[in-house]
């Protein structure tokens, strides 16, 4: 089947029944509209279990769904199967379902994006079809808005051009082996966070507002530094100064262990008679448990912000590595995100900001996280990797001798924007 001919099915179907393009009446009349999830899922099932032969192409599949699960029990039925695994949309165990397959392939290096949805049931006397935007997925059943058109032999005589068109999406495929599928699973474990923030998912569960809603984080460069001048109530480069001032001291005294209780104090953010304005950035001043092991020089602060490279990009096992180590100074509890990222921002403000009661609802707010149980794993996730995807993090340093600071604290300056005076 040609690629003209293949785009003009739809007309063709149309065409063919009334000699000219339909009218709405007369289009309501002759196809069916699908427009649910649960109404897709239905018919999927009444169509697997009905009709003795099947074929289908989509972009995705997902095993775990009714009808995916149903067609399994049914694949003897399958004559031709096509399945797409661009963007690793695809489970993996669709693809341990199918080896050593017969009838079912997958596109494994599309020229362009695979994307069709066409499933085709038949048998000697009549023939069903829906072809729409829904693939063999959990979004599709459940979740996603859909709209696909059942069709029939009623339609017209079109059982011919659809299993060509299914003949030629097979012959752009291959079936799968085992060593395709194992390859594919550790691709696609690999791939998840990607594809997770790829929908503004950060962690398990899926922001309350897109990206796009948030004033922060579609930011560039220059409207970011432009917003962080604007801070009234500490002041920019009073803000830049202590930066720069707890900075020289890991630059020049790299363990915490080593350093004077007072600028232990200052850099922990309680009170403290060696660093002005201390308590900016998340003032720990009440924090009575995090005072004793800081003032106490607890080893296993210092072992934690040991972990903590002074550059380059702090990787999610170093942080584990830092929080892991920080939870043991605290044998009894009383530690927190707010004191572990107090830390955390001082030595590294390029990446980390410091989440604390002053800050959290004014940023959970604009990004759309749940601010209540804001765990360790939580921060990571819904806070560090979503500060790591904003425009104006990504951006190049500036030349500017002065925006060059900011954009070195550019995380922890984020509380310039997000501070509550309380």
């Amino acid at each position: 089947m040609s690629q003209e001919a293949a785009a003009g099915l739809f007309l063709l179907i149309v065409n063919d029944n009334f000699g000219s393009m339909a009218t709405p009446q007369e289009y309501e009349d002759i196809m069916k509209l699908v427009t649910a999830g649960s109404a897709f899922k239905a018919h999927l099932k009444r169509l697997i279990t009905g009709y003795p032969n099947i074929s289908f192409g989509v972009a995705w599949a997902s095993a775990g769904t009714e009808p995916f699960d149903l067609l399994i029990e049914h694949k003897a039925k399958v004559k031709i199967g096509v399945i797409g695994i661009h963007f690793y949309q695809t489970h993996p165990d669709v693809l341990d379902a199918f080896i050593g397959s017969q009838s079912v392939k997958f596109v494994l290096q599309p020229r362009g994006v695979f994307h069709p949805k066409v499933y085709l049931f038949w048998d000697e006397n009549r023939w069903e079809a829906i072809i729409g935007s829904a693939n063999l997925t959990q979004g599709a059943m459940n979740t996603n808005t859909e709209l696909g058109t059942l069709l029939s032999h009623e339609d017209g005589d079109h059982l011919q051009d659809i299993r060509a068109l299914l003949e030629n999406y097979s012959a752009q495929a291959k079936f799968i082996t085992k060593d395709d599928a194992q390859n594919y699973r550790s691709l696609w474990a690999a791939k998840k966070p990607d594809r997770e923030r790829l929908l503004d998912q950060y962690g398990d569960k899926p922001a309350k507002k897109s990206a796009v809603e948030s004033v922060v984080m579609g930011m560039d460069w220059p409207t970011f530094l432009t917003r962080i001048k604007q801070d009234k109530t500490h002041g920019f480069n009073e803000r830049l100064t202590l930066l720069y001032r707890i900075q020289r001291e890991f630059a020049t005294t790299p363990h915490f262990k080593d350093m004077s209780e007072q600028i232990r104090r200052g850099i922990a953010g309680i009170q403290n008679t060696a660093i002005e304005n201390s308590a900016w950035f998340g003032s720990m001043i009440g924090a009575g448990k995090f005072k004793n092991v800081v003032i106490s020089n607890h080893p296993a602060i210092s072992n934690a912000l040991d972990e903590i490279p002074l550059t380059g990009t702090v990787t999610k096992l170093q942080y584990d590595a830092y929080i892991s180590e920080f939870i043991t100074a605290f044998p009894y509890g009383r530690d927190g995100i707010g004191t572990a990222t107090r830390l955390l921002s001082m030595k590294r403000p390029d990446q980390f900001l410091c989440v604390d009661s002053a800050n959290l609802n004014r940023l959970s707010k604009d990004v759309g996280f749940i601010k209540s149980n804001l765990s360790y794993e939580r921060y990571w996730n819904e806070v560090a990797l979503r500060i790591m995807d904003a425009p104006w993090w990504k951006s190049p340093p500036p030349k500017n001798p002065e925006d060059l600071k900011a954009w070195k604290g550019r995380a922890a300056m984020l509380d310039a924007i997000f501070y509550e005076e309380k």
